[in-house]
């Protein structure tokens, strides 16, 4: 395998930590957003086939 050659540097880890950091704008808006445990659960249910679908008549 390829990656396991790969050296990081300390420079490379630097950089890194510095791209990955969000901006204070994208900070703000994460901090207005709800967490994902706070928001109401979505109803996760199909509707039902059509007799087509389902694999009845026809």
């Amino acid at each position: 395998m390829a990656l396991q050659s790969l050296q990081i540097t300390a420079i490379t880890a630097m950089r890194a930590r510095d791209v990955s950091r969000p901006t204070a704008e994208q900070q703000e808006a994460a901090d207005r957003r709800p967490l994902r445990d706070e928001m109401p659960r979505r109803e996760t249910r199909k509707p039902p086939l059509s007799p087509r679908e389902s694999g009845q008549g026809g």
